[in-house]
């Protein structure tokens, strides 16, 4: 469900779907110790494709984990772009829980 309580169409819900996969691998290869802890739980439009909300689990302190993900978003965002075929990589925001 998007954010706006409209249902995403097919391909939005598979671009989320590709995004959670090169984000779990991207975490996992980090080598930071906050984010090889985390993982993907849920990708959604935020409002659209072109903006993603990324919710993450992880150990320890949430804040730490936050910070690192916004610290990292630039390399993170770079997995994505080479893991999905579109122009442009969308724009992510994090979220943990």
């Amino acid at each position: 469900m998007a954010r706006d309580g409209k249902t995403a169409d097919r391909k939005t819900l598979q671009l989320c779907r590709q995004v959670q996969k090169a984000l779990s691998f991207a975490l996992s290869e980090s080598g930071q110790d906050s984010l090889l802890t985390a993982y993907v739980e849920d990708v959604q439009p935020a409002p659209d494709a072109g903006h993603l909300l990324v919710s993450v689990h992880g150990d320890g302190d949430p804040m730490e984990l936050l910070k690192a993900l916004y610290d990292n978003t630039g390399r993170l965002r770079s997995a994505v772009a080479e893991a999905i075929t579109r122009r442009k990589a969308p724009e992510l925001a994090w979220q943990v829980v």
